[in-house]
């Protein structure tokens, strides 16, 4: 994909698809009409290109007056390029999580400990010299926040186009993970909270709050009780069947516990190993991490369960 690509949904909202340097090779951002001016939701990795790409979306859009960006969350390729995208439409109001911009400033700001995710991987058993390649590789990631201008939490409301949006923290792949939910029609602007095809990476990062895992199921459930009309994801396919989609994910992070604990009784014991048995060879070098992160998150769960053991640091059993 060289350029965005731009596909109209109902209800006023466009599919902004940019392109992504990863197996994952792309991430969708929402760009919604609104008389008063457009909201953006999410913005994209921090590159020129990305950028590039942005100036070319808005003019085949009309070149609107947008008001406002919305960012769900912290990670890469949703908050990458929104300072750059603030700066090119001269949006008035950021948005974004409470606890998602304390996150963005620890991972990404001034806050941030240059040496706490190398030693991190190492100690969950990452061989030394993988450990340095991908911590160079993590910083080396193009990220440029822009100043949120407006910090929301749950049961705050952002008004699109005439309709309030509910937000909602659904935390699990993010701890500070937003979502917006249209009052009147339903919808839900998603972010990576729930997505077809593929599930949610659900990690415990050295920035993450124990037991991720026990929180995402906790989201998914709160989903299926929710029910929305339609979710606008990050990735991959719209959801038009959120329940269902959020149920068959339940049961995939059910079987994955069962892989996880399986590779324990057959000997392994540090996450990057147990990751290494659950996920086999095929990885990617950027794609290994992502395994290790899932690994200690699953271990974590099956210690609450009380079906594994932690039995030193970052060293698990069976029970």
């Amino acid at each position: 994909m060289k350029e965005a690509r731009i596909t109209p949904l109902a209800g006023g909202v466009h599919q902004v698809t940019l392109p992504l340097p990863w197996a994952l090779d792309h991430v969708h951002c929402y760009a919604v009409a609104d008389p008063d001016g457009w909201t953006i939701v999410d913005c994209g990795l921090g590159t020129p290109g990305t950028i590039r790409r942005w100036e070319e979306a808005l003019k085949a859009l009309g070149s609107p007056r947008v008001r406002r960006i919305v960012i769900t969350h912290y990670h890469p390729d949703h908050i990458g390029a929104s300072r750059a995208l603030a700066e090119l439409t001269g949006a008035g109001e950021v948005v974004q999580g409470e606890h998602d911009a304390l996150l963005t400033r620890k991972a990404w700001g001034d806050e941030r400990d240059e040496g706490a995710f190398e030693t991190y991987l190492r100690h969950h058993g990452m061989p030394s010299d993988e450990a340095d390649q991908s911590t160079a590789d993590e910083h080396g990631t193009p990220v440029h926040p822009a100043t949120p201008t407006r910090l929301v939490g749950e049961g705050d409301t952002v008004e699109i186009a005439g309709e309030p949006f509910l937000v909602l923290v659904l935390p699990g792949h993010a701890d500070g993970h937003i979502t917006l939910f249209g009052e009147h029609t339903g919808r839900v602007f998603g972010g990576d909270v729930l997505l077809h095809d593929i599930t949610p990476n659900v990690g415990r990062w050295e920035d993450t709050l124990p037991d991720p895992l026990g929180r995402y199921l906790q989201t998914l459930a709160r989903i299926e009780e929710l029910r929305p009309a339609v979710v606008y994801p990050g990735h991959k396919r719209v959801i038009d069947d959120a329940p269902a989609r959020a149920a068959e994910i339940q049961v995939h992070h059910g079987a994955r516990l069962d892989a996880h604990l399986e590779a324990l009784r057959l000997g392994a014991q540090t996450a990057y190993d147990v990751g290494g048995h659950v996920w086999g060879n095929g990885l990617g070098f950027h794609e290994r991490r992502f395994a290790l992160v899932e690994a200690i998150s699953h271990l974590e769960r099956l210690c609450l369960e009380g079906r594994a053991e932690e039995v030193a640091p970052a060293r698990w059993r069976a029970a």
